[in-house]
């Protein structure tokens, strides 16, 4: 890559070079890291859209645009995730710090944060109350979900726990300034003392299979294997421990959610159901398939 070359050709350059790598999406990543080295380098902040405009123009590229560009790309191409080399991950109405150690949040855990806040929403109005709601979010990592709620809803307490202490890191700094509580501790003993008290409880813990090792080079071998392996031959035993947890938790008439792999569905019903909820519904996520589990803690909790 030579300074002074069309941005154009240099988009397609890499992205023909992620493609050859087995990088899925090449050219969205050549376009955003691009995005992302121009405001490194040329100090403005610009969409991928933005960046295919300037390569229509016949943009060309900097030294300093060419040097650090090509290293990013090289880097991308050896499976490095693309959050990763920018140190951003975008979730919602979010961007988040993330980084090596922590779980990137996915897309389809933004419909887990949409029903949390319809519950949040249907509470106020049975209620007629505008009384904190108390929430915990279990499994915190980057701290994608309990941000989020911070965010979008009002009058809520959020509470938020992670066992890594490098996820728990990341999870700081997003977290900073937004008024949640945030614990370094298992998820499956969470906020002990104060059972019974929380409105509602979400979790997206790891549910992987443990011999189910993913074939993707960015989740296998940079995700951590915290966040990803549910502790048994289903993946469900650690699901299964923050669901009764949960349970725990929850006030009487409390709302629980729960993220799990697609193939998961019903034998996460059946998990809530052991536990004691009731009024559980299989959730999809915005393609369609399965992806979370809710359910009620009766009013009338049984002994």
């Amino acid at each position: 890559m030579l300074p002074g070359e069309d941005l154009e050709k240099v988009l397609r350059r890499a992205s023909g070079y992620l493609a050859s790598a087995g990088v899925e999406s090449a050219l969205a990543d050549a376009q955003l890291l691009a995005a992302f080295v121009w405001e490194r380098t040329a100090g403005e902040q610009v969409s991928r859209g933005r960046v295919q405009a300037l390569a229509l123009m016949g943009t060309q590229v900097s030294e300093d645009f060419a040097a650090l560009y090509e290293g990013l790309v090289r880097e991308r191409g050896r499976r490095i995730p693309l959050q990763h080399l920018t140190g951003r991950a975008y979730f919602r109405s979010l961007e988040l710090a993330v980084g090596p150690g922590v779980f990137v949040p996915r897309p389809e855990t933004e419909e887990l944060v949409s029903r949390v806040l319809e519950r949040v929403s249907a509470v106020r109005t049975a209620e007629k109350t505008q009384r904190r709601l108390k929430i915990a979010d279990l499994c915190t990592g980057s701290a994608a979900i309990a941000a989020s709620l911070a965010e979008e809803a009002s009058e809520v307490e959020v509470s938020a726990i992670e066992l890594s202490e490098l996820a728990y890191a990341w999870a700081s700094k997003n977290l900073e300034g937004r008024g949640v509580r945030l614990v370094l501790g298992d998820a499956r003993t969470a906020f002990e003392g104060e059972e019974g008290s929380f409105d509602i409880v979400a979790a997206n813990p790891p549910y992987i299979p443990q011999q189910a090792i993913p074939k993707d080079p960015e989740v296998r071998d940079h995700d951590p294997a915290l966040a990803l392996y549910g502790g048994s031959d289903d993946g469900l035993l650690i699901p299964s421990q923050i669901t009764t947890r949960a349970y725990s938790l929850l006030a009487p008439g409390g709302f629980f959610i729960c993220e799990h792999a697609e193939t998961q569905g019903e034998a996460m019903r059946q998990v809530l159901q052991l536990a004691g909820f009731i009024e559980i519904e299989s959730i999809r996520d915005l393609t369609g398939r399965p992806r979370h589990t809710a359910g009620i803690k009766p009013k009338e909790v049984r002994q």
